[in-house]
């Protein structure tokens, strides 16, 4: 696909305007100069043409570890995309490196259209005069905050696509796989391994990656996206930052679009406290869970780790019901594929529909097995179950006295569920509805069986 990458030095716009295209607030926003670390992806359209816009790190010449590693993702986003979007600051005027980043572009041919950011209205129009200097007859005056001439940006960009691409979703029929855990774990050291490339920025600082990064990968002819994400602290310390913050937030939107979440453990630290928290709340979102212990090449003792780490598995994380397991090393690539095989299957698992015929006898038996309570001398009486929903597969319980029904009770039918229609490692959510409900909610589950 076509793909329109957005560059410029630190600070200038380039995130507002990413979010702008992208129609949403994918990518951090804030008045501090290097938020934007990974290059973040997102496909958009225009006058019914598609196209990638990718949001870059900014482009800086300091010798740090961190500013070195934005960097080489600057360029190679140079060598990726096929036409570039220069974004630069209208207020502070033509920057030395604005000068460096034009050159580069005419250097390796490639199309580009400078756009001078922050003219929101016709009186800052005379800002623009000085960036002829960079030697260009064409540059559009933007707001990327309030949306000024964007229009005029978009009608620029696909004069560029080559006629006759095909309008696909790169999204659909992809298995989005969410790559989560605390700091440190090695993430993105994971997905790197699985591309081939260092894609994603790798440092021993804790939070480099801000962002949830979308990366497309295909393997045994299955296709994924793979959902980089900010390592998860507590928030009372995360809150603190409000750049971490953010990163927070983005973590959660992450996890609720995807699919299947790969949730890595350190297999040296072992499974703490904070491990727990972020794997359950990845699982109360509805997500199902591979389990990954990484790091697994600086274990000596790898057969006796391995069986403490099963124990402490199974005892810490028992609300899994029964988590694929697998150990890796993202320095040896030990493991690494078998991860795809663990998701795959546990995305079929959570895909499944039971006809509402086929799931009349838990019912049945949930009530030779262990008959309701009377609760304040009402009886509880169930009347049927049907499947509304899958990703994950949720159910619906008509009976009486909804209210009445007592939490360990939903635990035996959901346990029930599992026994004749399997969904091992997958949540499994069911609702109690009383009988007779409104015509609206009737209409609602009619809508989500049809799905």
């Amino acid at each position: 696909m076509f793909t329109v990458g957005i560059i410029g030095i630190p600070n200038v716009g380039k995130s507002t305007l990413f979010n702008r295209l992208a129609g949403q607030r994918l990518a951090i926003v804030d008045d501090m100069p290097g938020v934007t670390r990974d290059r973040i992806e997102f496909t958009s359209d225009w006058e019914g043409q598609r196209f990638t816009i990718v949001d870059t790190a900014g482009f800086d010449l300091k010798e740090e570890i961190l500013k070195k590693e934005m960097q080489a993702q600057f360029y190679s986003a140079l060598d990726q995309a096929d036409f570039f979007v220069v974004m630069t600051d209208g207020v502070e005027g033509v920057h030395p490196l604005d000068e460096i980043v034009v050159r580069m572009l005419r250097q390796k041919e490639k199309p580009f259209q400078v756009v001078v950011n922050k003219i929101d209205s016709d009186g800052r129009e005379s800002l623009m005069y000085e960036f002829y200097r960079l030697g260009l007859d064409n540059m559009i005056g933007i707001s990327a905050t309030h949306g000024r001439n964007v229009d005029m940006l978009l009608d620029e960009i696909v004069k560029h696509i080559p006629k006759g691409q095909p309008k696909v979703d790169p999204y659909k029929g992809r298995i989005k796989l969410v790559i989560t855990g605390r700091p440190n774990v090695g993430k993105s050291s994971m997905i790197n391994k699985w591309l081939g490339e260092e894609r994603l920025i790798v440092t021993p600082i804790p939070g480099t990656t801000r962002d949830a990064v979308d990366t497309f990968f295909e393997i045994d002819g299955d296709e994924y996206v793979l959902i980089d994400t900010a390592g998860i602290r507590k928030k009372k310390s995360m809150f603190k930052d409000k750049i971490e913050k953010y990163g927070y937030f983005r973590w959660k939107d992450a996890v609720e679009r995807a699919d299947i979440a790969v949730c890595l453990i350190d297999g040296v630290e072992g499974i703490t406290d904070r491990d727990v928290k972020v794997i359950a709340d990845t699982w109360e979102a509805g997500r199902p869970v591979v389990l990954v212990v990484n790091k697994w090449d600086l274990i000596e003792e790898k057969d006796e780790e391995a069986k403490k780490f099963m124990s402490d598995i199974d005892y810490k994380l028992k609300f899994l019901n029964k988590p694929p397991i697998i150990f890796t090393s993202t320095i040896t690539g030990k493991n690494i594929y078998k991860i795809f095989k663990a998701a795959k299957e546990h995305y079929l698992e959570a895909s499944k529909r039971i006809s509402t015929h086929k799931l009349q006898h838990i019912i049945e038996e949930a009530v030779y097995r262990h008959q309701p309570p009377v609760v304040k001398n009402r009886r509880i009486k169930f009347y049927y179950i049907t499947q509304v929903s899958i990703n994950p597969p949720e159910f619906i319980i008509f009976v009486n006295y909804p209210d009445s029904v007592h939490f360990s009770y939903q635990r035996f039918l959901v346990n029930l569920v599992r026994e004749y229609h399997g969904f091992q490692g997958v949540p499994v959510v069911i609702h109690l509805r009383k009988r007779g409900e409104s015509k609206g909610e009737k209409m609602e589950i009619e809508a989500k069986n049809e799905d």
